[in-house]
């Protein structure tokens, strides 16, 4: 495949192998990671889940990798709004060509995690004022294709992340938003690697969502994304 390939890491991805798991990534040329941003294991509760910050320094940190890190996506609204920044937000700007998601949140996943009200308009405001992002170097997008969230990416220009579904609503968002603006961040799918080759010519970004297995079976799906 000549596009580039992004994938979703599952939440038990850092328990054993996960060395090996990383290695074969890269010598499979997969070049872009996402993480979750979840305290449950979205596949299985009873099952590990990374801490975001943790996962995102082991990738960084190792020097025999060059992947492109973004996080899908950054829940604001379970944690304090300086904490946000200063822990989260910020420290991962400094990553060359990071890809910040930024999502409000629900309670599918969070089991009363959400405790704050942030407001998402205020934040995409501060981080164009203060950054720089474009759609090959640090990207700004939004996770949900509510109404709300339509209008915040019209206005900003920043991109959109869809979880699953058909890409409908991603090709109405796209119709109208305004060409001429500087793009800031990519529009994208998270799908199901069974749905890579349904729709090979797609103008998104698709994000593969990889699932928690041993690392036989973690092989087996990056060799199925590579067919």
């Amino acid at each position: 495949m000549s596009k580039e390939i992004s994938v979703l890491l599952p939440g038990s991805f850092f328990e054993d192998g996960f060395n090996n798991k990383l290695d074969y990534l890269a010598k499979k040329n997969i070049k872009n990671i996402y993480l979750f941003d979840h305290s449950i294991n979205p596949s299985d509760e009873k099952k590990s889940m990374y801490n975001i910050k943790k996962g995102l320094s082991v990738i960084h940190e190792n020097t025999n990798y060059s992947f492109n890190l973004g996080v899908c996506v950054l829940n604001i609204n379970v944690r304090k709004i300086d904490a946000l920044f200063s822990e989260y937000i910020n420290p991962m700007l400094e990553i060359k060509n990071f890809r910040l998601g930024l999502g409000t949140g629900d309670n599918r996943y969070e089991k009363n995690r959400i405790k704050y009200s942030n407001n998402l308009d205020y934040i995409i405001n501060d981080l164009i004022n203060k950054y720089t992002f474009s759609i090959d170097g640090n990207n700004l997008f939004i996770g949900g294709t509510s109404q709300k969230k339509i209008d915040l990416i019209k206005k900003y220009s920043v991109g959109v992340n869809q979880w699953f579904g058909d890409e409908k609503k991603l090709i109405s968002i796209y119709e109208n938003i305004d060409k001429n603006k500087p793009t800031l961040g990519r529009l994208s799918h998270c799908q199901n690697i069974q749905k890579i080759n349904e729709n090979p010519f797609t103008i998104f970004e698709q994000i593969l969502v990889l699932k928690d297995s041993n690392i036989k079976n973690f092989y087996s799906q990056i060799d199925m994304i590579l067919l």
